[in-house]
């Protein structure tokens, strides 16, 4: 695990809110104060800030913690979907973000069409295209209740897009979710993994879906700090470490038991640990 380095690691902030610009000063407080330099926030941040770019950057200059992706989310509606992304382009590049995570539209309990899964292989082709220019690179994220859940989905996606325009960001409690082994997605896909998102699952478990919540993805209250659930983190990170992988460790929690800030301190702990740092 030695090839890892704590600069690598960064935090999803969106749990703190995305809706106010003082909920993300207090989630980068929050997560600088845990030991993190870098963050990913999703595409309703975007929105909120792209008309002040300068706020946003004072904002990270602040607390000395920079966006590395956004996430953006299919609604299965193409002219929109394809325009969110380009619109939001010229505020990633001026934040010299250079990765994005993408998740399909939403399907409950998964499992495609054939035709479902071609219309969104368009969108995500053609997002691949608008971004290239900026030097963004677009990144799969399979997720459970959307168009991309199962293994013949998300083998389906890699195979008929090129490495050139897209990659992958695997999350390896959704592969549970989807009744993937994480540790072999990764090894299968580590070539084109270009992101990541750690948290952890029960195996076994009822993925439950937080129903009064909603950042227009669902949000899973059964998702658990790092270390807590059955997901096998460490093989997952050895499969990087062995694969070369240089990206970024991006630890997620939807909901937190305690609060967001706590969670950020203990997933911090659990990474410095397993990793060694």
């Amino acid at each position: 695990m030695g090839s890892f380095k704590e600069d690598q690691l960064a935090y999803a902030v969106w749990p703190w809110g995305t809706g106010e610009k003082e909920q993300m000063r207090t989630a980068l407080k929050d997560v600088r104060e845990a030991g993190f330099t870098s963050f990913e926030s999703v595409a309703t941040a975007v929105s909120l800030f792209k008309d002040d770019i300068n706020e946003f950057k004072a904002i990270t200059d602040e607390f000395g913690v920079y966006p590395v992706s956004f996430y953006f989310w299919q609604q299965g509606d193409y002219a929109k979907d394809t325009g969110l992304v380009e619109e939001s382009l010229d505020f990633l590049a001026a934040n010299n973000v250079r990765r994005m995570s993408l998740q399909a539209p939403g399907k409950p309990n998964g499992g495609a069409t054939d035709e479902e899964l071609k219309s969104v292989l368009k969108v995500i082709n053609r997002i691949g295209e608008l971004a290239k220019p900026y030097g963004i690179i677009p990144c799969v994220h399979p997720h459970a209740n959307t168009m991309i859940m199962y293994e013949p989905e998300i083998d389906f996606i890699m195979q008929n897009t090129d490495p050139a325009y897209i990659s992958m960001g695997p999350d390896t409690a959704h592969l549970t979710v989807g009744k993937c082994d994480a540790v072999e997605i990764f090894a299968r896909y580590v070539d084109r993994i270009e992101f990541t998102h750690i948290k952890d699952v029960k195996r076994m478990g009822k993925s439950v879906v937080d129903e009064s919540k909603s950042e227009g993805f669902e949000i899973f209250s059964s998702f658990l700090e790092l270390g807590q659930g059955d997901v096998d983190l460490p093989g997952v990170f050895k499969v990087l470490a062995n694969g070369g992988y240089k990206g970024y460790l991006t630890i997620e929690l939807d909901q937190s038991q305690t609060s967001n800030r706590e969670s950020a301190f203990a997933n911090m702990d659990y990474m410095k640990c397993t990793l060694g740092l």
